[in-house]
């Protein structure tokens, strides 16, 4: 049926029409983000409930490798209960103090 419709004269708009389709209906269908970020202003958020938390830097090649599993781990938390979060280290330099981080990637749970 598809090719038969792009075998009429009006061909554009129907091409037009179902890529404007595909455009209103992908956000509804894209997961939302819930892989959260751990700030000094929000850290006391952590005290409640269970979470696996990652520290972080952005030059790090362990922690770079680490990134595409740990935002589809993340997608999987609120299905085990847990909440997913991660640290950069280099703009939360305090919670790093706080919580000892002396290697990278570190992951408390």
């Amino acid at each position: 049926m598809f090719s038969l419709l792009l075998q009429t004269k009006h061909k554009s708009w129907i091409y037009f029409s179902l890529l404007g389709i595909c455009f209103i209906t992908s956000p509804v269908l894209a997961k939302p983000n819930s892989l959260k970020e751990v700030t000094d202003a929000n850290w006391e958020e952590i005290l409640t409930g269970e979470w696996m938390i990652e520290f972080y830097a952005p030059w790090c090649p362990a922690c770079q490798q680490l990134q595409p599993a740990w935002k589809e781990f993340a997608d999987w938390g609120e299905d085990m209960g847990v909440n997913i979060a991660k640290v950069d280290v280099t703009e939360q330099p305090g919670l790093s103090g706080r919580f000892i981080i002396t290697s990278l990637p570190t992951i408390y749970q």
